[in-house]
């Protein structure tokens, strides 16, 4: 189970929400999860483990809340994308020796690093009790099952439809940026659903 995450990544993760529904619906937003101390002060850009991760859920759960299961699922896509990219723009000294390694590999061996080293920032910002263990890729022929096993935004929520439009979004981005095309993702499992992990199919070739 995660119990804190650092404040760099719950920043990037307010600015964002700020920069798509205005600081009016971002305040709307803390108000409805009883996150009031967040408006008008974000947590400092530091790598502290720092927040809760309750607060994180409580925001997750009041985007469901206010937006309907399909709203907030976009919503929660369009936000995994930007906050993903605001990670990477914000710690260019992790991001952009990651890069340089993948330009002589593979489309598919650059897919693999880029869920190898997001599992990696993963355990560092958000330390799970599981560990390692929280994670597994299974390569198959034609694509990657990325399997997380403790994703805070399926913890607690019950729904007839995969619910991880964020994690989703972040990992949309994080192999485009990397191969350098957009690749199909899609969850098939949700632990929403009932299943024991949130699991995505990620293909090797790019979709465009």
């Amino acid at each position: 189970m995660i119990e804190r995450i650092d404040n760099f990544i719950f920043r990037k993760w307010l600015e964002t929400l700020r920069e798509i529904v205005g600081k009016n619906g971002l305040n709307s937003i803390l108000n409805y999860a009883h996150l009031e101390d967040y408006i008008d002060n974000l947590p400092p850009d530091n790598d502290e483990l720092a927040i809760p991760i309750q607060h994180l859920q409580s925001l997750y759960k009041a985007i469901i809340d206010l937006f309907g299961y399909k709203g907030a699922h976009g919503l929660q896509f369009n936000m995994g994308r930007d906050v993903m990219k605001n990670l990477i723009g914000g710690r260019p000294a992790v991001t952009i020796p990651i890069k340089a390694a993948t330009r002589l590999l593979s489309e598919s061996r650059r897919v693999r690093l880029t869920l190898e080293k997001f599992i990696d920032q993963s355990l560092k910002r958000a330390p799970t009790t599981l560990g390692k263990e929280r994670y597994e890729i299974i390569e198959g022929e034609d694509y990657f099952l990325f399997i997380d096993r403790d994703y805070e935004g399926s913890e607690g929520i019950t729904a007839d439809r995969p619910v991880c439009g964020f994690l989703l979004g972040m990992l949309h981005y994080g192999v485009e940026w990397v191969s350098g095309q957009p690749h199909k993702i899609e969850e098939i499992e949700c632990r929403a659903m009932g299943y024991p992990a949130d699991v995505f199919r990620i293909w090797k070739s790019s979709s465009s």
